[in-house]
């Protein structure tokens, strides 16, 4: 992170702030999520934000996704800490997405049931996205990442400009 984060976005929440107790941080975790996802709901372009509420493990498939990451080697779920320490910035984003330090782009998505718009918001000063899909019901929360590498920060600003062009009328 080279330019400064916005006011708005709050402190990362690490696991020095549970005294390394990674049960009780996981719970802190949750905590935050549930005040952030379930206990309100915030609003995207005036529809709700959504998320996967089947559970894994106990948890939200949604909060499961956005505290792990896939572990190449085994293809398992492990914790991220970079993705853990950022939990509450997930809603701050989609709350502040109008604010010039989150690029904003809407992308279609292919998979084998559907297309659907995926909705890119990146800090790109803190090196976290946020993708939304839009459905019928609102926008799903499909992740919230920390981008790790240059390629993807690279990746991820050629997307925007790319999708955030209005297209060419004749």
């Amino acid at each position: 992170m080279t330019q400064k984060l916005p006011e708005w976005i709050g402190s990362l929440f690490t696991l020095a702030d549970c005294d390394g107790d990674s049960k009780k941080y996981i719970e802190k975790l949750f905590e935050i999520f549930k005040k952030d996802f379930i206990d309100s709901r915030p609003t995207f372009n005036g529809k709700p934000v959504l998320f996967d509420k089947k559970l894994n493990g106990g948890k939200p498939n949604t909060f499961v996704h956005i505290t792990t990451e896939t572990d190449p080697a085994t293809k398992q779920r492990i914790l991220s800490m970079r993705r853990c320490e950022r939990i509450g910035w997930l809603r701050q984003i989609i709350d502040n997405n109008s604010d010039s330090s989150v690029l904003v782009w809407t992308k279609t998505h292919y998979s084998k049931k559907r297309k659907t718009n995926r909705v890119c918001l990146y800090l790109e000063c803190g090196d976290y996205l946020v993708i939304l899909d839009e459905n019928k019901h609102g926008f799903y929360i499909i992740t919230g990442i920390h981008v790790d590498y240059p390629y993807q920060k690279k990746r991820h600003h050629k997307e925007f400009e790319r999708y955030s062009k209005p297209p060419n009328h004749i």
